[in-house]
């Protein structure tokens, strides 16, 4: 397990060095003229898993607030899970016919999955329709990201005595390491005092009692990422540990709640809106 987290580790590190020497300063706002329209355009996965419906109508009041001067529209990269919300590609090609020029992506997704790769293949092969087509990583991309949410974890729900407290997040996807990475930083933040569980992802709920019972702990506290993880906590996990021999309670509040995940999100998007990454050709001229 310390090897897995290690080489992810590393890897993301790696990942992050090459796009910081990929992108350059250039405010896709500044060049916009008399005729020029821009849209604010937020994409989710789904309304029940990622950040939650709870999510997305605050991540939608944060955008509408820093940028008032902006459209907003909203997209689904699950076809039929929101039927309000058009796939990207076709909410592209709409904005090209209603004569948008300046288009600033921001997906709803917590770590950079299949989901958000995919929505950057689109935006990608959108970016032709446009002057300016821009994407804003999703909640957690890069180290700082990790540390500001365990940070924020810890201060929000504080540490219990002769007791260890276990943020329940949402994921789908067991391929998905970058929850093992939150927990990593949240471990080492608190002296152990915090752990991390998936509700169908890594880490497992049986993780979480292996690490338990290595540790002696008898009491866990529960705290969900948001509201749409809670029926998976108070249900079959809680049994789980129940059964395992643990005494378990549930926080009533959300993380999803705070104000400072709302804040980390709209920190990557100003940073698509003031960075543009650097086309092959530029790239070829700067590692030359």
């Amino acid at each position: 397990m310390n090897r897995l987290i290690v080489f992810t580790l590393a890897a993301l590190s790696t990942t992050l060095s090459l796009w910081a020497q990929e992108t350059m300063e250039q405010d896709m706002f500044e060049s916009m003229k008399d005729d020029d329209k821009a849209v604010v355009v937020a994409v989710h996965k789904d309304a029940q898993s990622g950040i939650g419906q709870q999510g997305i109508d605050r991540l939608t009041l944060k955008l509408r607030e820093i940028y008032p001067n902006c459209d907003y529209r909203e997209a689904c990269t699950t076809q039929g899970a929101m039927p309000t919300a058009p796939d990207p590609d076709e909410l592209f090609a709409q904005l090209e016919k209603d004569g948008y020029t300046h288009v600033l992506v921001q997906p709803s997704d917590i770590t950079n999955d299949l989901d958000v790769q995919y929505l950057r293949h689109m935006v990608e092969g959108a970016k032709g329709k446009f002057k300016h087509l821009r994407m804003g990583e999703p909640l957690l991309s890069d180290v700082e990201d990790y540390q500001e949410v365990a940070d924020l974890v810890i201060k929000t729900f504080g540490t219990m005595p002769k007791e260890v407290s276990v943020l329940v997040c949402p994921s789908d996807d067991e391929g998905d390491a970058s929850f093992m990475m939150l927990e990593y930083s949240l471990r080492d933040e608190s002296d152990g005092s915090w752990l991390l569980a998936t509700t169908n992802g890594i880490p497992t709920i049986d993780h979480l009692i292996k690490v338990l019972k290595m540790g002696k702990i008898k009491k866990v506290r529960l705290v969900p990422f948001n509201g749409e993880v809670n029926g998976a906590m108070r249900g079959e996990m809680t049994k789980k540990l129940q059964q395992a021999g643990y005494k378990v309670t549930a926080e009533t509040r959300t993380l999803m709640e705070q104000e400072g995940i709302i804040q980390l999100f709209e920190q990557h998007v100003r940073h698509a809106e003031k960075f543009r990454r650097l086309t092959p050709k530029e790239q070829k001229i700067t590692t030359r």
